[in-house]
């Protein structure tokens, strides 16, 4: 009798793990999307692209990165939300995915319910730049000339609530300063009124900034992230000007609807690593100084659910709302 229920027990569990392998082997049956929350041009879209490229070689089909910028990424990343939980539809996640819970009262989706991690692509720095013009070398000196000018000085960044956002804003109440936010929806739009001397300083990652400062274009002040950027060595950390400063971490990942099937979420994670090892992959984390992390969604997923609490103590503490 033991036998026989053993046998059946084992027939049920194979005729229900069955299916979800062969919708995972078969993965993907239709043209995938990866859904980019900010506009076309930015370092960070370019990446998904290439990712884009290498997913479709592997899969033979077409895999499309559509650009949905607007509400501090809230756009994007409703429409993973609410597509059909079959993995065919990513989102590129960039950090204010974890922040807008904390920034926003009125939120279209959960964000700790209604995504599935794929995997952490890696961690990101930011930079505070100035523009040539601004008579500033340091942050000693910035916060100098914003006491001296209270009120007068402009910030650009990629949008309300975003990481940048939220670091500058860190900045403002650790230096007792008052400086303006200028939104735009991402952070390639802020750089044009940037570059020309419209808007004086830009609050970014790395990643967009650093085609400029390399060609003279803007000056790093200072670096946002908890450490060092590893392309430059030389410029401190807010924290070693401002020591009661303090900011999360800015990252990339991947998400998707939540409910995608356990072997096509494990298949999504493997092929977009796999994508990801590639050389001219790894050639775009190093020209946007990426430190590749590569987790798996049981990783990725904690990572997130610790990013959603880190920002929002920060989120808090600067009393920053985006309703």
């Amino acid at each position: 009798m033991q036998s026989f229920r053993r046998a059946v027990f084992t027939a049920v569990l194979l005729g229900s793990v069955a299916p979800a392998l062969v919708a995972a082997q078969s993965f993907p049956v239709k043209p995938v999307r990866i859904v980019m929350p900010l506009p076309g041009g930015s370092e960070t879209d370019i990446f998904a692209r290439v990712l884009a490229k290498h997913l479709s070689d592997g899969w033979g089909q077409q895999v499309i990165v559509e650009n949905r910028p607007g509400a501090g990424t809230t756009i994007g990343s409703d429409t993973i939300a609410k597509a059909p939980p079959d993995g065919h539809v990513f989102l590129h996640a960039i950090t204010a995915h974890g922040i807008n819970p904390s920034l926003r009262s009125r939120m279209p989706y959960d964000t700790l319910k209604d995504f599935a991690c794929i995997t952490h692509i890696g961690n990101l720095y930011g930079v505070l730049a100035v523009h040539p013009s601004v008579p500033v070398k340091s942050m000693k000196e910035f916060i100098a000339l914003a006491k001296r000018l209270p009120g007068q000085i402009q910030y650009a960044t990629g949008g309300a609530g975003t990481a940048n956002h939220i670091a500058a804003e860190a900045i403002r109440l650790a230096a007792k300063i008052d400086i303006a936010h200028v939104p735009y929806k991402g952070s390639s739009l802020a750089v044009l009124d940037v570059l020309p001397g419209r808007v004086p300083v830009l609050a970014t990652v790395l990643v967009e900034a650093r085609p400029y400062v390399e060609s003279g274009k803007l000056r790093v002040i200072a670096t946002t992230s908890p450490k060092r950027a590893p392309s430059l060595p030389n410029v401190p950390t807010v924290t070693e000007t401002l020591p009661n400063y303090r900011v999360g971490g800015s990252f990339w990942a991947l998400v998707t609807r939540a409910g995608v099937p356990a072997a096509v979420l494990s298949k999504l994670n493997a092929d977009t690593r796999r994508a990801m090892a590639t050389p001219d992959a790894r050639k775009r984390f190093a020209i946007a100084d990426v430190e590749y992390v590569g987790s798996s969604p049981e990783q990725c997923d904690a990572f997130l659910r610790e990013q959603v609490e880190v920002w929002g103590a920060i989120v808090k503490a600067s009393g920053a709302r985006v309703d």
